[in-house]
């Protein structure tokens, strides 16, 4: 027997998810990073796109710093 797909959009998408508990949203998500659906960024792309950005808007390494630092908190 075959399984029903369904197709919907990123806004059908979020207005189902806004509908959830918070307990059972991080069971999807923790469910999604356990199957790898939702992966780190692999550090070599991100650093060579980092780097392009760099050179091409010819930051200050003060800049950078800043930037980094920034980032870090975020989290």
């Amino acid at each position: 027997m075959k399984k029903a797909v369904i197709e919907i959009d990123s806004s059908q998408l979020l207005n189902a998810l806004e509908q959830l508990p918070p307990g059972d949203l991080k069971k999807i998500i923790d469910t999604l990073f356990l199957r790898r659906l939702l992966k780190k960024p692999d550090f070599e792309e991100v650093s060579t796109k980092t780097r392009g950005i760099v050179k091409k808007e010819g930051l200050a390494p003060e800049v950078v710093e800043e930037a980094i630092k920034w980032a870090r908190k975020q989290r």
